[in-house]
């Protein structure tokens, strides 16, 4: 049998015959196979445009830490498709090989008379992704909010953890949260 060019067989008469044969087999090989793909379709998108793979975790109180750089452990799964929320690694599982839309915000609290001067990045398999970002935004004398997202292509089975810089404060607490959405697998 035949096939068009996009693969899928199609019914033909027996050479030299010219009346068709209306053979149901071919019919049904040619469904079977529209079939198929029209499922793989409709299955694609809804991967990718209905329910993409998606998380947002965040810690549930604030953590406290020593001056330098903070690693916060998110241990509270706000949703999470696919199993995507890894509490017991504090942070995104990537399940899938793809692109992702990830991001990450915190509030920093420092001490009296210590500008918060926090910087955020994303940490990859505990390896930061990209270079710390922007100084955050002071609220009050002693609080910052701190954010950054950024397009990254990962693999299954990376983890992600949010990551915070001070300068010069003595100590600080954190409460952060991070999200990632799959934009096109891979």
């Amino acid at each position: 049998m035949d096939t068009t060019p996009l693969g899928f067989p199609y019914p033909e008469c027996d050479p030299p015959r010219v009346k068709d044969l209306s053979d149901i087999g071919q019919l049904r090989a040619l469904a079977e196979a529209v079939d198929g793909v029209v499922q793989q379709i409709a299955t694609d998108l809804n991967d990718q445009l209905v329910a993409p793979r998606a998380a947002r975790m965040r810690e549930s109180v604030a953590s406290a830490w020593s001056p330098g750089t903070a690693n916060p452990t998110l241990n509270q799964v706000i949703f999470a498709s696919t199993g995507m929320g890894d509490t017991g690694a504090g942070g995104i599982r990537i399940t899938r090989t793809g692109w992702y839309l990830i991001g990450m915000y915190a509030l920093v609290i420092v001490g009296t008379g210590t500008e918060v001067n926090a910087r955020p990045t994303i940490l990859r398999n505990n390896a930061n992704l990209l270079s710390f970002g922007d100084v955050g935004v002071q609220v009050t004398a002693t609080a910052g909010d701190v954010y950054l997202s950024t397009t990254a292509e990962l693999t299954a089975g990376d983890l992600l953890r949010p990551r915070i810089a001070t300068n010069g404060a003595d100590s600080f607490t954190v409460t952060s949260h991070m999200w990632a959405l799959e934009v096109m697998a891979t």
